[in-house]
């Protein structure tokens, strides 16, 4: 059974063949009565000339040399046909009459005077009005017999002109509509066997298969064509693979690059961009290409200048764009993208996140800043006193036992900053380095920690005390992480009154482990609790000094808990103390 899509080319082949045969019936169908009456004349005088040959045929002549032989024959003929006959001689004279009446005429009919004169046939007829039949009279000249002779035909015929018209036309319209209805037939049937013949080199058939499937008794020209459209089929097929894996390729690259991809037309509409783009940019979502307008989505004044300069080719530095809120740097290139099949141009822009970049680029300058600030206090009181010891003052043991003490402090205090550095390069290399890791106890490293720290709570008459609510096994760097614990130990003894308890608490909570230290001391302002973790930041910069602190040590906390894939937290009240709390994943 075929689909309606397969007839479509036998449609086209009938709608050909209308449109061809149906003006020629309608052009039938309006023709003038002048045409009927050509073709009624037509019609007679093949009929004559039926009737010349069947009454009179050459061997029929030859062979009667006796007139009243043949004048017996010709009745004969001319009984049976119903017709009135006669031939004249080259005078006139009647040689042989079916009826007398013409014998008796006193002249010859003037069909025959201009049959003998013109030496052609001639025909005549007329409508009978009172009996409503068509009058055929027609002169034949006659070469057979011995003489030069006119064959001349009078037949009444039972039909008026309209009647003989009507006939006429109507046989022509019946062949006319049984050609055309076998034409449409074999139309079809044509139309059904090149679709089918069309469908058998469909391209999907054609590469599933090794060879056209087409019969090898169709015209060769048909199979050499079926062989090369397949070749030609599977090239293409090959050649769309191969581009859609290409494309899948581009792709799968623009989608996993570090960098935002976008592709802009002159107007800056984008036709193209990866996610990292629009996160970057922060399109909103289903966005389709042609809505996005980039200049509507960069609300920067230096952005119209810098991609005027790209439309026109100049040679233009990046664009530098920042985020207040979130903190965000973005560094935008734009180079041209001819092709050179359309003439148009587009253009590539390139998106690059320098929030890191500029982030560390800060930090340095404030880590320097913060170093050389840190080195320089305690190296200048150093100088100032050994100044003091040069000019004098050691030759007073007092004093330059004084002098010297001061020296040592700060000279133990340069080393407590250096030891820290030290120890921060050497957390910031292990997160590129794998950490030498070993199972312990909970309880151990914080006993351990307690131990540290017990001679400096005993001398401001502080209690340490441990609450191990879990104990369980831990996959860490027993010395770094035991620092750390140490360092939030210390920070909390430095920080509160003497007398004060701190209390140091393992648990367990969702698929975390909490190592937490809790004070009683004078607390953190909440203004100051996103920066606490930072290296060098002092709530009081002057007491800090005081109590010997480097301003590294919760910049180490934070770093060694991030190095064992956990972070820390901080929860303070000023007056009531805080709470430094370490989360570890199971």
């Amino acid at each position: 059974m075929f689909r309606l899509s397969r007839l479509r080319l036998p449609f086209v082949l009938l709608t050909f063949w209308a449109v061809t045969t149906v003006p020629i019936a309608l052009i039938w169908l309006l023709t003038s009565p002048a045409t009927h009456e050509q073709l009624v004349n037509m019609w007679i005088e093949e009929r004559a000339h039926y009737l010349a040959r069947t009454i009179l045929p050459d061997e029929t002549a030859k062979q009667m040399t006796d007139l009243q032989a043949l004048t017996n024959v010709l009745r004969q003929k001319a009984g049976a046909l119903e017709l009135q006959l006669a031939i004249f001689d080259a005078g006139g004279r009647v040689l042989v009459a079916t009826t007398p009446g013409i014998t008796r005429a006193a002249t010859e009919p003037s069909e025959v005077q201009l049959c003998r004169n013109s030496g052609r046939p001639v025909f005549r007829w007329q409508e009978v009005r009172s009996g409503g039949h068509l009058r055929c009279v027609a002169a034949f000249p006659v070469t057979a017999l011995s003489a030069p002779a006119v064959l001349w035909l009078e037949q009444e015929i039972p039909l008026s002109s309209a009647n003989l018209s009507g006939t006429i036309l109507w046989s022509g319209l019946r062949s006319i509509g049984w050609g055309s209805l076998l034409g449409a037939m074999g139309w079809l049937v044509v139309g059904l066997w090149v679709d089918r013949v069309l469908a058998g080199l469909s391209p999907e058939k054609l590469v599933k298969e090794r060879g056209p499937s087409v019969p090898r008794w169709y015209p060769q020209e048909i199979v050499q064509l079926a062989q090369q459209w397949r070749d030609y089929t599977v090239q293409r097929e090959n050649e769309r693979k191969r581009l859609r894996q290409i494309q899948a390729e581009l792709e799968a690259v623009l989608e996993h690059l570090a960098d935002g991809i976008l592709i802009l037309d002159r107007e800056g509409r984008g036709q193209k961009w990866n996610q990292q783009a629009a996160q970057l940019l922060r399109f909103p979502p289903h966005l389709s290409p042609g809505q996005l307008i980039l200049s509507e989505r960069i609300r920067h004044p230096a952005f119209p200048p810098w991609w005027q300069r790209v439309l026109s080719g100049e040679a233009s530095p990046p664009l530098r764009l920042t985020h207040e809120f979130p903190e965000q740097h973005l560094e935008l290139r734009a180079v041209p993208l001819r092709f050179d099949d359309t003439g148009d141009v587009h253009f590539l822009v390139v998106v690059r996140d320098v929030t890191r970049t500029e982030v560390l680029d800060r930090v340095r300058r404030d880590f320097v800043a913060n170093v050389s600030h840190e080195l320089k206090t305690p190296l200048t009181t150093m100088k100032g006193f050994l100044e003091t010891l040069l000019d004098g003052a050691i030759e007073e043991p007092d004093q330059a036992r004084h002098f010297t003490q001061i020296v040592f402090e700060q000279t133990e205090r340069l080393e407590r900053i250096v030891d820290d550095l030290l120890v921060l390069t050497r957390l910031d290399s292990a997160t590129d380095q794998p950490l030498e890791r070993q199972q312990v106890k909970a309880s151990a490293l914080i006993q351990g920690a307690i131990e540290q720290c017990q001679l400096a709570a005993e001398r401001k008459n502080m209690t340490l005390k441990a609450e191990i609510v879990t104990d369980p096994d831990l996959d860490v760097n027993p010395r770094l992480f035991q620092m750390a614990i140490v360092n939030l130990i210390d920070n909390a003894i430095k920080y509160s009154d003497p007398g004060k308890t701190i209390t140091v608490r393992v648990e367990m909570q969702d698929k975390e482990i909490l190592f937490s230290v809790i004070d009683e001391g004078w607390g953190i302002e909440s203004r100051h609790l996103p920066r606490i973790f930072e290296r060098f930041y002092c709530v009081d910069p002057g007491r800090s000094r005081e109590l010997g602190g480097t301003g590294l040590g919760l910049s180490i906390v934070k770093h060694v808990a991030q190095v064992h894939g956990g972070y820390v937290t901080v929860t303070s009240e000023v007056g009531r103390g805080s709470t430094f709390t370490i989360h570890l994943p199971k």
